[in-house]
């Protein structure tokens, strides 16, 4: 109960018709996120509901080289503000990899163009892993594409400049 302090010693103190409306609000509002709601009966029986497709662009199984075309014209996109090229972005990606685009500027994305028929490498003995090269008005680029299992979308683990692979020689 809310008290007022006096020379005469503590008094109750009304509360204002906002106040009430407030407490309301709040004890509704914990009402309804289940705080105060009965246990649950096991006995119940389940009601029938329809599932929802799932919303992820993604949600289906994609070929690694259409997933990289996808993110590759996602990410040729200089003009569009940063968190709108992010969250276009962002079903596409390894949780890594959207740690790091975050903070990348579409507008200093050197390249606008990306040339079609990209080629893809898979290496027999590491068949969760798919690079996919691209020509660009920049050069050469790559997505470095990752699946954790068979069946799972693949998620881009890199977009990055394609560097020739070093020779070795003894």
């Amino acid at each position: 109960m809310n008290t007022t302090n006096t020379s005469e010693g503590l008094k109750p103190r009304r509360l204002t018709i906002w106040q009430v409306a407030t407490l309301g609000v709040c004890v509704l509002s914990l009402s309804s996120c289940g705080l105060f709601a009965a246990p649950a009966d096991d006995t119940a029986q389940p009601t029938e509901t329809a599932s929802a497709p799932a919303s992820s662009p993604v949600a289906a199984v994609e070929a690694p080289k259409d997933v990289a075309i996808k993110v590759m014209d996602l990410f040729a996109r200089p003009n569009t503000p940063e968190r709108r090229w992010f969250i276009d972005l962002l079903p596409y990606l390894s949780e890594e990899y959207a740690d790091e685009a975050q903070y990348i500027d579409p507008a200093r994305v050197p390249f606008t163009k990306v040339q079609t028929n990209p080629t893809t490498n898979q290496d027999e003995h590491m068949p969760q892993m798919v690079i996919v090269r691209f020509s660009t008005n920049d050069g050469p680029w790559q997505v470095v594409l990752v699946q954790d299992q068979d069946g799972e979308p693949w998620l881009v683990q890199a977009i990055e400049p394609d560097q020739p692979v070093p020779e070795f020689t003894p």
